[in-house]
């Protein structure tokens, strides 16, 4: 799918380009997102678009996602977090846990 979003920014800086139509690079880069968004979501959830957005990109990235998918993040962002310390036998004291008292 790659290579669809491709093929249509080039034609779209193909158009604008013949109507004398200049085009900032944060647009071109929202454009991409919207576009690989769309055209990428069988291809992949979520979580690995944002762990595949550059982090000139990211909050584009995270505003065009639903509430749903931020939670969705979220929560991976926690398991993969559990993880790594869970392999490395480190306690992460980072953790929010109410204290019983």
């Amino acid at each position: 799918m790659k290579d669809k979003v491709t093929q249509i920014m080039d034609e779209w800086y193909t158009a604008m380009d013949k109507n004398n139509i200049s085009v900032q690079p944060k647009a071109s880069t929202i454009l991409g997102i919207i576009l690989s968004k769309h055209l990428n979501e069988h291809a992949g959830d979520a979580y690995e678009r944002y762990m595949n957005t550059r982090a000139g990109d990211f909050d584009a990235f995270w505003k065009s996602l639903s509430t749903s998918e931020k939670e969705y993040v979220e929560s991976m962002r926690e398991k993969a977090r559990a993880e790594f310390y869970s392999s490395r036998g480190m306690t992460d004291h980072s953790s929010k846990e109410l204290l019983k008292g």
